[in-house]
């Protein structure tokens, strides 16, 4: 091993000076100019035995730089090894990674090819993730990004099984306008006062339900409570505590104090007025809170806190008449017809010869109210 500093022989050496400086020469250039450190003098193409790496090293045509080429020892060891680990054409098994390197954002392709049909698979830094890019190498129906969204640019279609998104995430059908989502939640209203699972969907901004179902299948909409559309109450007892909503009609029933309807100004404040169903004596009150009330008993009659029974009322009203005794006739024949607001107050007959048969009406005129 050794190096020279000078590969050229001065002018006019002797003979013995001559003999020295081309044995060293040859001696550098047959042992590949092997040494601890790069020569001193380097020219393109020159042969390096690096003895610090190991490694035997070629300079480049621009003579800037060495080009490793293998072990010192066996400079063709790397190139066997990577012939040897080469993947068959016709088939083989790797052991290791396969690369498809590219220095720009996307990657070099994997084609899956089929005939005539070729699609490829390839790596986008800028997503970053994977696409599928389809047979046309003009589109990419299908990425899947290192955070794990999948964005198909049609549907997702599964034979047998289910399609689960963890962590209740959402089902989102986007579109121009907006976006409708769906998805699971563990605070359910049950109707009971707690929460538990149910699935609901949510408006397109994402900040309210629209619509929530719980597992026991209680369901309300957006604006209404469970309380307000419909429910059973008391621990599912339907036929005691329950209000159903139907085409055109409302039915409630309720087992300890009987149905009824609150009516106030804003919902913190306590009824004003109230409809209720008494189930004790079947009546139908219409409550004033701190005040009077009105029932309306199932044989008809009415009851006011202020006035009463109305069957206690009806026999003591007088009709007041607006005139005394009017008398009209005679009558012999024929039919006489009282204008309104007449009443019969009796009839007289004729004292006269000329009368004596006849009748006279006698009425009176009652007040107009």
């Amino acid at each position: 091993m050794t190096q020279v500093t000078s590969y050229q022989v001065p002018a006019h050496p002797s003979g013995l000076d001559m003999r020295t400086q081309l044995n060293a020469i040859v001696l550098a250039l047959v042992g590949d100019n092997s040494g601890p450190t790069a020569p001193t003098v380097m020219y393109p193409g020159m042969m390096w035995g690096d003895t610090t790496a190991m490694r035997l090293k070629r300079r480049t045509n621009a003579n800037d730089a060495w080009v490793d080429l293998g072990p010192i020892d066996n400079f063709l060891a790397d190139v066997n090894t990577n012939v040897s680990n080469k993947v068959s054409k016709t088939g083989d098994t790797m052991a290791g990674a396969l690369t498809l390197y590219s220095t720009g954002s996307i990657s070099y392709q994997l084609y899956l090819k089929a005939g005539s049909y070729s699609p490829h698979i390839r790596s986008n830094s800028s997503t970053p993730g994977f696409e599928w890019v389809n047979g046309a190498n003009n589109a990419v129906p299908m990425s899947l990004t290192d955070a794990g969204a999948l964005t198909v640019a049609t549907r997702i279609s599964v034979t047998s099984g289910d399609v689960q998104t963890n962590g209740y995430g959402q089902f989102v059908a986007a579109g121009a306008a907006g976006n409708a989502r769906w998805r699971a939640d563990a605070a359910m209203a049950t109707g009971y006062g707690t929460g538990a699972i149910g699935s609901g969907f949510i408006n397109s901004a994402g900040n309210a339900w629209n619509l929530q179902l719980a597992d026991n299948g209680n369901w309300g909409f957006r604006g209404f409570s469970y309380n307000d559309i419909s429910r059973v109450a008391n621990n599912g007892d339907s036929n005691g505590y329950r209000t159903v909503f139907g085409g055109g009609w409302l039915k409630q029933n309720e087992y300890n104090y009987g149905a009824y309807h609150d009516f106030m100004r804003v919902a913190s404040e306590d009824y004003k007025w109230r409809i209720h169903y008494n189930f004790n004596n079947v009546y139908l009150e219409f409550i004033c809170n701190g005040g009077s009330n009105v029932q309306f008993a199932n044989d008809g009659n009415i009851y006011s806190g202020s006035q009463g029974w109305l069957s206690d009322k009806a026999p003591k009203v007088n009709c007041q008449w607006n005139s005394g005794i009017t008398e009209t006739g005679p009558i012999y024949g024929g039919n006489y017809d009282a204008y309104q607001p007449q009443v019969l107050a009796g009839v007289r007959g004729g004292t006269g010869q000329s009368t004596a048969n006849f009748i006279f009406i006698r009425f009176l005129y009652l007040r107009d109210f």
